[in-house]
Formats: C-alpha cells, structure tokens, sequence
C-alpha cells in the first residue's frame, strides 16, 4: 500500500519542480523577448513582489508542515486502509503544495526583478522545505501509525 501511495505522490512532488522550472522558463522568455520589462526592485511594485514573496514563504512553510502534522495524527486514527490511504494522499498533497509554492513564486520573481539575488534565497529556502515533503515508503508507514508521543 506504501508503494501505491508514494507513486501517487510523486506525481505531485515533482510537478512542484517542474511548475518552478516552467516558471522560470516563461519568465525569462517574456524577458528576453521584450514582451515585459524588468520590475525595479526599489520601486513600489518591485516592494510588493518582494514583500509577498517572503510573506508566503514565511506563513505557508511552517503552516504546511505543520498542519500535516495535525492530519496525519487524525488519519492514523482511521481503521478503513483504503479511506486512510485517500485521506493521506489528500493531506501529503496538500503538503507538497503549500510548502513548495514560495519555491515556485520565489523563482519567478527572481527573474521578474531583474534577477535580484534575495528571492533566489527566499526559493532555495522553499526547496529546502520541498525537499522534506518528498515522499518514502518509510515516511507513508512512520506517518500513518502516528501516535500523540511520536517525533518523527
């Protein structure tokens, strides 16, 4: 059952990259092209791309890994294996998603402001945080048998 639900998952985890890569592709395409121009990073919009980029960093990080937490220990508490493998899926996607989307923004800005160095940080952090959503067979079994005491 492990496997299934880590195939399933993967589809997500990976679409997150290949989401960001795109991202960045369109971007710098739009750029080169000349169809957009540079946000001035000093500028008022420039402030607010930046300022949203953190801010979603800095809330949907915590939150997403967070509030999995919380899921996972009500999932673990369902007896029907098949309802209890949907329910993961559902949270652990929902995970992926939230954690890694500042990753995606991040990139984006990074070439939307001119190639400005901090949003680049602000993507990498997101990866980071990405990278511990990435889905294992170990991690699907420690997380369904969760318990109130366990420290995974």
């Amino acid at each position: 059952m492990e496997r299934e639900i880590v195939k399933r998952l993967n589809y997500c985890y990976y679409a997150m990259m290949l989401l960001a890569v795109l991202a960045a592709t369109a971007i710098y395409f739009l750029l080169v092209k000349g169809m957009i121009a540079p946000v001035d990073r000093n500028s008022t919009w420039g402030m607010v791309i930046q300022y949203f980029v953190i801010l979603d960093a800095l809330v949907t990080i915590p939150t997403g890994l967070y509030l999995f937490r919380r899921r996972s220990l009500k999932i673990a508490k369902i007896e029907d294996e098949t309802m209890q493998a949907d329910a993961y899926v559902k949270a652990a996607t929902s995970r992926i998603v939230t954690v890694s989307n500042a990753m995606v923004f991040g990139i984006a800005a990074y070439y939307l402001l001119g190639g400005y160095q901090s949003m680049l940080w602000v993507a990498a952090i997101s990866a980071i945080g990405w990278y511990f959503t990435k889905p294992t067979e170990q991690k699907v079994r420690l997380e369904l048998h969760a318990s109130e005491n366990d420290q995974y």
